[in-house]
């Protein structure tokens, strides 16, 4: 009898446990997407560290599904699990825009890369059903017509198309006074499609035929948003004078003008689901109701801070704004009181850059780029994250003993366990692209945007201390090989070295004529390199501060400095407009050779640390250079954008790159 029990309970774990863990999934490691999503690891690439940085995001019209438009591609999530169930990747740029058809089943997403790339995702599936080719420069707006049989879409090229949701093939292409167009809106019945932008006209084209039935003069300069009310009786636009007026929707005649009492700009307008009530909020803080009939003020309410989203529920009880240091407001909507603020989680820098409720306004979810917070509508409490975004990768370095792997973006520096892929520590500091461990490994030091730079016990992360001294933002900062001195460069033209135990500033070097980029120790710590945007190389004696070379070249920015291993040549790499290395004495200052690539530009270099290879990162691809010969012997292809921080390990068997594209790869390069 036991063992049947034992069995019994086997088999109901083994169904359950699914189900039983549901509850942890919106919380486990970001990196364990590698484990299980094929396009998260490119080939060669045993580790990813972070999903990218958010750009928009969408709700399945069933609430089942997220899309979430990155810097790497499209993320699909369970809603209920915040499992990742996609990464949808094809697309050469980031992901702008993220659309979900009426009945759910196909997705559209966007990039501007050039000609602004549209492609049409099975959800259920996450495969590509196509790429909709056709616009030969940006695409502004993706509207899917009502019954979801139809996409359109309009671009710079003048153009409006639209497109068979279910083949991808182009089904109309209207060209009739539609080169100013920026917005495109259809009727809620799906017979017309209105269209306004960078003129004062509103058009109307059948949207079968695409005649153009109807144009009229509506504001001065532009308009800038243009909406239906959900009846479709009624259109709402504001425009480039600061105006919200209401148009009838069938003959276009004008209604009324809703004339603001303040000066500040309108930041978005949106009916609520009676079709009667507009909410318009304005970036002097303030939210208007306006009954569209009447065109009376039904209430006014003021924030102390610029407010952005005027967006109502799908079931019309609700709407909510957004401010730029990230709280939420959610509003009753019958009697336009605030109901709850609702905080971004705390060390998010910025604003919320999208907002959204799920279809059966429950749920209100709000996004900074770095996550994706979710609300309860009705108590305003906190239900569950999506994280794991972050912004672009300023930087990358290798903790001690090389088991973790510490990044840093715009605001947040994170530690990695290399071998578990989780996130062990977070430290906000604004521009945090300047760091360095000691070599014993027992300190962090971090350049803030304060002009200050920042010390940690890396054994506790308490502060350790707080250097003072520089005028401007500082760019780089070294410890020496024996990590008795701590080397610092800034955009105010000089170098500080400082004792790291004592916080004693130890000399200030001055030289250079602009900012200085980048420093390197040689690797008996004697000297000191400097890159600058001032065109020159300096070499320094550290334990004097004296100026032993300077090295003046043909660009204007130095971006990287590479010191080789046998400490007797530089690599550096320069401006945007140079596609080249260079590779310099360091003892005569003589320019020794130059790899050119054709169309490559160089942003980032690191020498291996076991024989004379370089790696270089340049857009969306890391090059390796017999530094000798000049030969290219490898390329690893993987992020999306540039490619700018790049380390070896100390055996040289892996290389962590850090890109635009907000993550960082770990390379095998064993084989």
């Amino acid at each position: 009898m036991g063992n049947v029990n034992l069995f019994t309970c086997l088999i109901l774990f083994i169904v359950l446990s699914p189900f039983l863990c549901r509850s942890e999934l919106c919380s486990r490691p970001v990196s364990s997407a590698q484990n299980y999503l094929k396009n998260y690891l490119p080939e060669g690439a045993y580790a990813r560290f972070g999903k990218g940085y958010i750009f928009d995001f969408a709700y399945s019209p069933d609430g089942t599904r997220l899309a979430v438009a990155s810097t790497i591609g499209v993320w699909l999530y369970d809603t209920e699990t915040c499992e990742e169930l996609h990464l949808l990747t094809g697309h050469t740029d980031y992901v702008r825009t993220v659309v979900f058809s009426p009945d759910g089943k196909t997705l559209v997403s966007e990039n501007p890369d050039g000609l602004s790339v549209i492609k049409l995702w099975d959800v259920a599936t996450g495969e590509l059903k196509a790429t909709l080719s056709g616009h030969t420069e940006r695409v502004h707006s993706m509207v899917f017509s009502p019954n979801g049989k139809t996409l359109a879409t309009v671009g710079d090229d003048g153009n409006i198309r639209l497109w068979d949701v279910a083949t991808g093939e182009s089904k109309a292409t209207f060209s009739e006074q539609t080169n100013r167009v920026l917005i495109l809106a259809f009727s809620p019945d799906g017979s017309k499609i209105a269209g306004a932008g960078n003129d004062e006209v509103i058009r109307f084209w059948d949207a079968v035929t695409g005649e153009l039935q109807l144009t009229f003069a509506a504001h001065a300069n532009s308009i800038d948003s243009l909406i239906y009310s959900p009846d479709g009786k009624r259109i709402a636009t504001h425009g480039g004078d600061n105006n919200v007026c209401l148009w009838d929707a069938n003959t276009g005649e004008f209604l009324h003008i809703l004339k603001s009492d303040s000066p500040s700009n309108v930041s978005s307008i949106d009916f609520l689901k009676d079709s009667k009530t507009l909410a318009i909020t304005s970036s002097d803080g303030t939210v208007r109701l306006w009954n569209a009939d009447t065109t009376e003020k039904i209430r006014t309410f003021t924030w102390d801070k610029p407010l952005d989203f005027a967006l109502c529920s799908p079931m019309g009880r609700t709407y909510a704004c957004a401010d730029n240091e990230g709280t939420v407001l959610r509003f009753d909507a019958n009697t336009g009181e605030l109901s709850h603020t609702l905080e971004m989680p705390s060390g998010e820098y910025g604003r919320v850059w999208a907002l959204r409720y799920s279809p059966d306004g429950r749920t209100l979810a709000a996004s900074s780029g770095y996550g994706i917070y979710f609300y309860d509508v009705d108590t305003g409490a906190p239900q569950k994250t999506i994280t794991g975004y972050s912004d672009v990768i300023g930087n990358v370095i290798y903790g001690p003993n090389e088991e973790t792997l510490t990044t840093s973006d715009w605001s947040v520096v994170r530690i990695w366990d290399i071998a578990t892929h989780k996130l062990l520590k977070t430290l906000f500091v604004e521009n945090s692209a300047a760091m360095a461990y000691s070599p014993d490994g027992t300190t962090f030091a971090c350049g803030a945007g304060d002009n200050t730079i920042l010390l940690w016990h890396v054994s506790t992360w308490e502060r350790k201390g707080l250097l003072e001294g520089h005028t401007q933002r500082t760019s780089s900062v070294a410890f020496s090989p024996n990590g008795q001195t701590l080397a610092s460069s800034s955009w105010d033209k000089t170098i500080r070295l400082w004792n790291p135990q004592t916080g004693e500033l130890l000399n200030t070097l001055k030289g250079h004529t602009s900012g200085v980029s980048d420093v390197a120790f040689s690797s008996n710590g004697q000297t000191l390199v400097s890159g600058g945007t001032d065109s020159t190389i300096r070499v320094w004696n550290v334990a004097t501060g004296e100026l032993l070379k300077t090295i003046t070249t043909e660009t204007e920015v130095i971006n990287s400095v590479a010191y080789s291993p046998d400490g007797q040549t530089l690599a550096i790499s320069h401006d945007m407009d140079d596609n080249a290395i260079h590779f310099w004495n360091v003892a005569t200052g003589e320019l020794l050779k130059t790899i050119t690539t054709e169309t490559e530009v160089i942003n980032s270099v690191a020498y291996s640390p076991e024989d004379d290879v370089l790696a270089t990162g340049g857009w969306e691809k890391i090059n390796f250079w017999n530094a000798t010969t000049g030969e290219l012997l490898k390329t690893l292809n993987g992020h999306v954008g540039v490619v700018g921080a790049l380390t070896y390990s100390s055996d040289g068997k892996t290389l962590a790159s850090g890109s635009r594209d907000s993550t960082v790869i770990l390379w095998d390069l064993t084989e």
